[in-house]
């Protein structure tokens, strides 16, 4: 299972989850090699190494394959991104064209800052209410999202695919990795709208007389704020390019007055340097840097991914339960055991299992949860240690989640956040005996930690040692 599998990426998350829909599994020695490759690591780390490796293992043991469902639907997404840039590059050019006052020869100034600078400014105000909305309503797609995903999935021939119902639904990293990679085909389509603009702008007025004209019924309220919109706007540039910068003259100057007869006289090259540079500070740039921050983003996600959703964790205990067991690698030391409600187990009919399948070496025993002060006294001291790991040890059938997670808490505090928890469940046999919990007592105690979707949480049901 040695494969040199570099970093998550959208298309091996997708490939991820499509082969975890399909029922793969690994045999028993691929799975020691896979805990041995993740020795020394905890949490999500692990999880990323190994179940990155797992993959990689089953796509080299398939050997030469068609595109992957993941390398599919990236290719489609570069399809989508494509068609949607030529679609709104086409729109820009347009777009000008279309505010060409044929009439008089002549390119409205407020109309061209108020529609295609202005309704940039308003979509991006009413997409960033959309996200603030989305993300306390559960991080949804937004109907642009939306859209784009499922032209890519029928672009790609996965539009029914099972992997994308598993992957939005289990929300996390890996959601907002497909997210933010969909926002990029956004961001990329306002970059191309923009670029539409400045090459209409620039065409029509190579080789067209163009005019640039405002009009108003006002006396100078117009004429006032025209000037103030011009100053703002051309921060960025009017220190170093005076020259792109009309000043009170020329706005005077280009004002269409009634009784005005004939075309409108080309230029002044003021308005038309103004309204590219305006282009490019106010529409160009913007979506540039959104683009860079939802690549950020998405490569922030991909980084992150935990794979805490339930079936991942179910996988990441069937790879992980054989091997444990022969690896050279020594039990941690330090290991502080609390015993809630007070088991009344045997520590030392206990010890082997929690040295082969746990791989710690309790040094520490302390009990809470009992109706006794001074336990919990002694509890809460040894948690002030910060031991270098911490087991919740209770019986199979005591399943409490509300203690549990607030002892959890007490653990993280105490502690400290990184520091890694164990749940084990074992019921109390003759004499302190071990005894193995039900099944069902398993599923329960599993359903409970997989629904903390918390990296460092494991849980481990107490089954006879062989050998």
């Amino acid at each position: 299972m040695a494969h040199d599998t570099g970093q998550w990426t959208l298309e091996k998350l997708i490939d991820f989850e499509a082969e975890l829909l399909r029922g793969s599994v690994a045999s028993e020695p691929e799975r020691r090699e896979l805990a041995e490759a993740v020795r020394g690591l905890e949490g999500a780390s692990a999880r990323r190494r190994g179940l990155q490796l797992w993959l990689a293992g089953l796509q080299a043991a398939a050997g030469p394959q068609p595109a992957s469902v993941g390398r599919r639907f990236v290719g489609a997404l570069g399809l989508v991104t494509t068609l949607c840039c030529l679609l709104l590059a086409s729109s820009g050019v347009f777009a000008v064209l279309g505010l060409l006052d044929r009439t008089r020869g002549g390119i409205h100034v407020t109309l061209f800052l108020a529609i295609l600078l202005g309704g940039q400014w308003l979509v991006l105000v009413a997409a960033w209410l959309g996200w603030v909305w989305r993300r306390r309503a559960g991080e949804a797609f937004s109907g642009v999202q939306a859209m784009l995903g499922g032209l890519a999935r029928r672009f790609s021939a996965t539009r029914d695919g099972a992997w994308w119902q598993a992957l939005t639904d289990g929300g996390g990293h890996a959601r907002a990795a497909l997210l933010w990679r969909i926002a990029r085909i956004a961001q990329a389509g306002g970059i191309a709208f923009n670029l539409g603009v400045l090459c209409g702008l620039a065409g029509v007025v190579l080789v067209k007389n163009v005019g640039f004209f405002w009009e108003t019924t006002t006396t100078g309220a117009m004429r006032s704020g025209l000037e103030t919109t011009v100053r703002g706007l051309a921060m960025p540039w009017s220190s170093w390019w005076p020259a792109a910068v009309p000043d009170a003259a020329v706005i005077g100057a280009s004002r269409w007055l009634p009784g005005h007869s004939g075309d409108l006289a080309p230029g002044p090259s003021q308005w038309w340097l103004f309204l590219l540079m305006a282009v490019v500070c106010w529409g160009l740039l913007p979506r540039l840097l959104m683009w860079l921050l939802c690549w950020r983003a998405g490569r922030r996600a991909l980084a992150r991914l935990d794979f805490q959703g339930r079936a991942h964790r179910i996988l990441w205990r069937e790879l992980t339960t054989v091997g444990r067991v022969d690896l050279d690698e020594p039990p941690l030391d330090g290991v502080l055991v609390l015993d809630v409600g007070g088991t009344g187990l045997d520590r030392d009919l206990l010890r082997p299992f929690l040295l082969r399948r746990l791989r710690v070496n309790p040094t520490a025993w302390e009990s809470v949860a009992v109706l006794d002060p001074g336990a919990e006294l002694l509890a809460a001291r040894a948690l002030a240690q910060a031991p270098a790991g911490v087991v919740l040890l209770a019986e199979g059938w005591a399943l409490s989640p509300p203690r549990l997670s607030a002892l959890l808490a007490q653990v993280r505090a105490a502690a400290g956040p990184e520091r890694a928890g164990k749940f084990l469940a074992a019921n109390t046999g003759p004499g302190g005996q071990p005894v193995p919990p039900t099944t069902a007592e398993c599923r329960e105690w599993e359903r409970f930690v997989d629904g903390l979707r918390d990296p460092l949480a494991e849980v481990h049901c107490y089954q006879e040692l062989a050998g």
